[in-house]
């Protein structure tokens, strides 16, 4: 009876011995698992990232002309935009006047101290002329080569009476427009 106390006891001993190799064995293969996904994880995150800056890159290449042809547009200060407009009369055979050029408030605030990227000054211009002149001049100031709207156009019919009993008629034209700059304005 005593060996089959033993032969028991050895039994109960090598099911506990197994039983505990099998729980070591499954929480290893566990381990395994959790680092394999982990490590797929990690590569996934990677890889996106990498995708991710690929793609930045490439648009930044491919915007590169359109960047520099934006910066040179609204790096435009407002001497050399009352230059412009200036010569666009001269284009025209009008003499443009430039009544006013005013810095309005812009969507952006300024925050900090520092000063918004992008500033808009308005302009008033006057012009006396022919029609076809005045009209001309209103079409230049439309397609303006610099970032910029018309606000409003105002044209108006002058008479200008002489000695002799005929009257010259002359036209005209005031403008209002938008020129956005990213020059630096003092108010």
């Amino acid at each position: 009876m005593r060996n089959i106390g033993v032969l028991a006891w050895i039994a109960v001993a090598a099911a506990l011995v197994l039983w505990t190799a099998v729980v070591m064995y499954d929480s290893w293969i566990s381990a395994q698992l959790e680092a394999r996904s982990s490590q797929t994880t990690d590569v996934q995150t990677t890889s996106e990232r990498d995708i991710a800056a690929v793609r930045l890159h490439a648009l930044a290449r491919d915007t590169e002309n359109q960047r520099a042809q934006l910066d040179s547009l609204t790096h435009a200060d407002v001497i050399s935009v009352a230059d412009t407009i200036e010569g666009i009369g001269k284009i025209s055979g009008v003499q443009l006047k430039i009544g006013a050029a005013t810095p309005e408030s812009t969507a952006q605030k300024k925050s900090e101290g520092k000063t918004a990227a992008l500033n808009v000054v308005g302009f008033v211009i006057e012009a006396d002329g022919t029609f076809a002149a005045v009209m001309q001049a209103a079409a230049l100031l439309e397609s303006l080569p610099i970032l910029s709207s018309i606000q409003n156009l105002e044209f108006e019919r002058v008479m200008a009476f002489s000695d002799s009993k005929s009257a010259k008629s002359t036209w005209h034209l005031t403008a209002r427009i938008r020129v956005v700059t990213a020059a630096d304005i003092s108010s």
